[in-house]
């Protein structure tokens, strides 16, 4: 995943293309707890796959400069994490 901040027109296409159904409530993607106590390795991929649609936007959030440089690195570390 890059690192660098999409711009707020990338960002808005990429979500208009996903299909969030997926990961709500009876969506293939959708978990609960009895589904991470059963299948935890199953779940991480549930969750990078909606990491990769919210990542351009905590980049996007992460790069306005009225964010607080605390709450940067805070986005920054958690995305960094993620990206790896």
């Amino acid at each position: 995943m890059s690192t660098k901040a999409h711009s707020f027109e990338e960002v808005n296409a990429l979500i208009e293309k996903a299909d969030l159904k997926l990961y709500q409530t009876g969506g293939n993607y959708h978990f609960n707890a009895a589904t991470r106590q059963a299948e935890p390795g199953n779940v991480i991929s549930k969750i990078c796959g909606i990491y990769k649609i919210v990542a351009p936007i905590l980049k996007l959030v992460a790069s306005l400069p009225l964010i607080p440089a605390k709450w940067k690195a805070a986005i920054k570390t958690f995305t960094d994490l993620m990206d790896t």
